[in-house]
């Protein structure tokens, strides 16, 4: 399968949810905006939050997709839903520092 190909499958998966990563970048961008007011560094609970959020996305994430936490077994399957808790967190984390600053 050629570059293009592949880049055409990708492009086709990702078309339906092209709203909701417009959505999650605009709440980035706000939250940086109304924030920069907030100079210092981040408090400890961010960190805290960032996690706790990682979690809760790597268990509800097989829910999303009509599947079972059960059904989690082979070595890629998991790789994939620690890179979703940690997409999640990441997220988390750059969406509240601004706003949990000391």
């Amino acid at each position: 399968m050629t570059f293009s190909g592949v880049m055409m499958i990708m492009w086709y998966a990702l078309q339906p949810w092209l709203w909701l990563l417009a959505l999650l970048l605009v709440a980035l961008l706000l939250s940086y905006g109304f924030g920069r007011r907030n100079p210092g560094k981040p408090r400890k609970t961010l960190w805290l939050l960032a996690v706790i959020a990682g979690l809760i996305a790597m268990l509800v994430a097989p829910a999303l997709s009509h599947s079972q936490l059960s059904y989690v077994a082979t070595w890629p399957d998991k790789a994939a839903l620690a890179a979703i808790g940690l997409g999640v967190a990441c997220y988390v984390a750059l969406l509240l520092a601004p706003w949990l600053r000391r």
